[in-house]
């Protein structure tokens, strides 16, 4: 009786194709993960609990979403203090310049000290009409306007307002109640929204509130230091020099106050900018903590994964060897 292959080696055959299937899966899985960086089956990489991957990815997408919101804050933040900075410089030398040549009471000093400071006006208008990505800063809500009207606007509006007034006490009081809450200010020179832009959320719970306007008391006085020295400069009781002198020592003092107010209203949102620093520096660890969290868990060991890919194409090898082999058998090879 004739010998043959057995049962046993077909067996065997079997075996080692299903072998060299199972090793062919993992060379090409392992060759995947290590060309893209991340483990070829999320579920088999959380055990099929997707919840901290689901918890990681929301909350650094939130953070992505703050981060772009607090860049914009900070923005916003710097073109105001920048504001303030062009608004600061422009009126300091003026008001010390009005409060002494008020004591001389000389016209020519008079005369030049005012227009000086009236020439500060204008730009200082400009400033609290300043534009952040074609947005106004200072007009709360309206954002698609100034918040203030042109310095010819409010002067012919005072000069209206004080055309009557016959001494330096009167124009003062009229100048008050000009831009007193609730004067003519309030419908003449401030343009903008008496509703305040919202507060910016820009992290967890936290928000930077930036929203002041135009018709803040310490831009107003600002403001109207520089407009009582337009007045003086337009000729104002002139020729009394006397009188003239009273009201730019007024202007003067009106100015040097003012510039007090708006320092400590820098310092104001020079703490909401403090606040957004730290808030960033929290974000920036907290993501880094989360990042690497995530990459724990679908991330790949670029070494370890090398290694058993050596290993299982070293194991596919062989079984090809062994499979070519098995199969190449024959009655003569046998025999």
């Amino acid at each position: 009786m004739l010998n043959q292959i057995s049962h046993g080696d077909m067996a065997r055959l079997f075996l080692m194709n299903n072998a060299s299937g199972d090793a062919k899966t993992a060379v090409t899985q392992l060759a995947q993960e290590l060309a893209t960086g991340h483990k070829a089956s999320l579920a088999d990489a959380v055990n099929g609990d997707f919840s901290p991957i689901s918890s990681i990815e929301f909350t650094l997408s939130r953070n992505a979403a703050y981060e772009t919101a607090a860049t914009e804050a900070n923005t916003f933040a710097a073109v105001i203090q920048n504001a303030f900075d062009t608004v600061a410089t422009l009126s300091e030398n003026s008001a010390t310049a009005m409060l002494t040549a008020a004591q001389a009471v000389q016209p020519e000093n008079i005369g030049t000290a005012a227009a000086d400071a009236a020439s500060k006006l204008a730009p200082t208008i400009a400033a609290f009409n300043t534009q952040f990505a074609g947005r106004s800063v200072f007009a709360g809500q309206a954002v698609d306007g100034p918040a203030l009207a042109d310095a010819e606007t409010i002067m012919a509006a005072l000069t209206t307002a004080t055309a009557a007034d016959t001494d330096a006490a009167s124009i003062i009081a009229s100048l008050e109640a000009w831009f007193a809450p609730g004067g003519d200010f309030d419908t003449v020179a401030y343009i903008g929204s008496t509703d305040e832009l919202e507060p910016m959320e820009i992290g967890n719970n936290v928000t930077a509130d930036l929203s002041i306007t135009a018709s803040d008391t310490r831009i107003r006085d600002t403001l109207k230091g520089l407009a009582l020295a337009s007045l003086i400069a337009d000729g104002a009781l002139s020729p009394d020099s006397t009188a003239r002198a009273e009201l730019l020592s007024a202007a003067g003092e009106i100015t040097l106050n003012a510039n007090t107010s708006l320092t400590h209203l820098r310092a104001e949102i020079g703490t909401v900018q403090a606040l957004m620093e730290d808030t960033d520096t929290f974000r920036t660890a907290e993501t880094t903590a989360l990042e690497i969290a995530r990459a724990e868990l679908v991330e790949i060991d670029p070494y370890d994964t090398a290694t058993q890919l050596q290993a299982a194409q070293s194991q596919l090898e062989m079984l090809y060897s062994i499979t070519a082999r098995m199969q190449s058998l024959s009655l003569v090879n046998y025999l």
